[in-house]
């Protein structure tokens, strides 16, 4: 954290951490070089005088409409808990995964409401929750972590005008550096095209970076071909299963080396 940071770590960091958090995998992204080619998107806005005139004709007219339709205010933990989870569910299915459960919904966001760096954005439509974002903001920056919409609402466009209204007032209003949206994804089947699309649309330009995984020791025989092959067959009889598509997506990566 946060993802924007470029900074190379310590090999002796990355071990650290994938013994002592008990993990299987360390991703971090890293400046391109020849050594690193890009192989991910960053997503960062740094402009102080960011404005709706800046953007895209169809960005200014969703806004507008969107202005006449629909509330934004921050959002309680609360809030979120109570009205949230149709635009959750409705979001991951939209991208592919069978993740969007309750169950999952409520142990995502009552581990986010734990941490007072975190805050809830949310465009409503009467009294539905069209719309929400789920922010990271710290010192001079932050982070958008997820933005959640609901399929029924979307004609309103709350997505884009809650991109607007989190721009404007963290750049302009507040005079933060920056504000990231994360980067791109790994798993297959994920729309890639339609969220890159969507991101550069509101503002964020896109940084090509590189983006690197350590495998725990014991993983590394696992590596390889075969390995892709058979999780890519499983994948085919579960496409919705998220981690058999991280999976899939981190064996890309690492066998196109090979």
């Amino acid at each position: 954290m946060p993802t924007f940071c470029l900074d190379s770590p310590d090999p002796g960091e990355v071990r650290r951490v994938i013994k002592q958090g008990r993990a299987g995998v360390a991703s971090y992204l890293m400046k391109t070089s020849a050594e690193h080619p890009p192989n991910a998107w960053l997503y960062i806005c740094e402009d102080p005088g960011y404005s709706l005139e800046k953007l895209a004709p169809s960005m200014r007219r969703n806004v507008r409409r969107a202005l006449k339709e629909l509330r934004v205010a921050p959002l309680t933990a609360e809030d979120v808990i109570q009205h949230g989870l149709p635009a959750f569910s409705d979001t991951r299915r939209r991208v592919g995964l069978a993740d969007g459960t309750e169950d999952a919904f409520r142990k995502r966001f009552s581990v986010r409401a734990q941490c007072r760096a975190h805050v809830f954005v949310g465009a409503w439509k009467d009294n539905l929750l069209a719309a929400f974002l789920s922010i990271t903001e710290v010192d001079d920056w932050a982070e958008i972590e997820g933005c959640f919409s609901r399929d029924a609402l979307l004609e309103f466009r709350p997505n884009d005008i809650l991109m607007y209204t989190v721009l404007s007032q963290y750049l302009v209003h507040e005079g933060r550096r920056l504000v990231s949206y994360g980067a791109s994804s790994i798993q297959p089947g994920t729309s890639a095209e339609g969220l890159h699309a969507f991101k550069t649309k509101v503002g964020f330009s896109a940084q090509p970076v590189h983006r690197a995984f350590e495998l725990h020791p014991l993983l590394r025989p696992f590596t390889n071909r075969l390995t892709f092959w058979t999780v890519n067959r499983l994948l085919a009889l579960r496409p919705m299963n998220r981690s058999l598509r991280k999976t899939a997506g981190l064996l890309a990566t690492l066998t196109d080396k090979q």
